[in-house]
């Protein structure tokens, strides 16, 4: 016999995803500091006393928003990067061919959490600076990994150094979306696409 579902819990679980939401929505738009806490709960339709039954303080809620934004997106890069069907270096491309592919769907203007958050680290408070921090290092972990792999198989250049190169990479992707916002184009992430595979990674091959 399955156990019957509480419907106080559920309602609480609603509640707290709805402010989630709400946060995630704005703080992409906005930015952390330019989103007021008012709005987030307008937007997800509570009262403010229930934004402080599940959350001590605005800055723990952009801890917790980051931390659910980073663990979202490195579970969907961990299903391509550990697919050994693909050498590392197509898995490395794939990688970022569907953030690009996302970012071509959904229109080039999308605002991202963690890179809207980033761009205001020296405004933010050390724990929330502290969470994009690490979604950034994690993200950086995984990359270099599978360059590691890509070494291993010759496909990758034994004189990189895997965690500096797996940094690089970050820091060209990163730029090159902050550049796609300017542009309104998706264009200089295929710049990034064809310079790292073609001409920085290729050159090992």
């Amino acid at each position: 016999m399955s156990a019957s579902i509480n419907p106080q819990t559920a309602k609480d679980a609603d509640t707290r995803e709805r402010i989630l939401q709400a946060g995630t929505e704005l703080f992409g738009k906005k930015g952390f500091n330019g989103t007021g806490l008012a709005e987030i709960l307008t937007q997800a339709g509570v009262p403010k006393g229930s934004f402080y039954h599940y959350f001590g303080s605005k800055e723990e809620f952009g801890v917790v928003l980051i931390e659910r934004a980073r663990d979202e997106y490195l579970d969907e890069l961990r299903v391509i990067l550990g697919d050994r069907k693909m050498s590392p270096v197509k898995r490395l491309r794939t990688v970022f061919e569907h953030t690009r592919d996302e970012c071509s769907a959904t229109g080039p203007t999308v605002e991202c959490l963690i890179p809207k958050l980033a761009l205001e680290t020296g405004q933010l408070s050390e724990p929330v600076h502290a969470a994009v921090k690490s979604a950034y290092q994690l993200f950086s972990a995984l990359l270099a990994q599978v360059v590691r792999e890509g070494q291993a198989a010759g496909e990758i250049a034994a004189t990189h150094d895997p965690d500096r190169l797996a940094n690089v990479l970050v820091m060209l992707w990163e730029g090159a979306a902050i550049r796609m916002q300017i542009e309104r184009s998706i264009a200089p992430l295929n710049d990034f696409l064809t310079f790292v595979f073609d001409t920085l990674l290729g050159t090992a091959r």
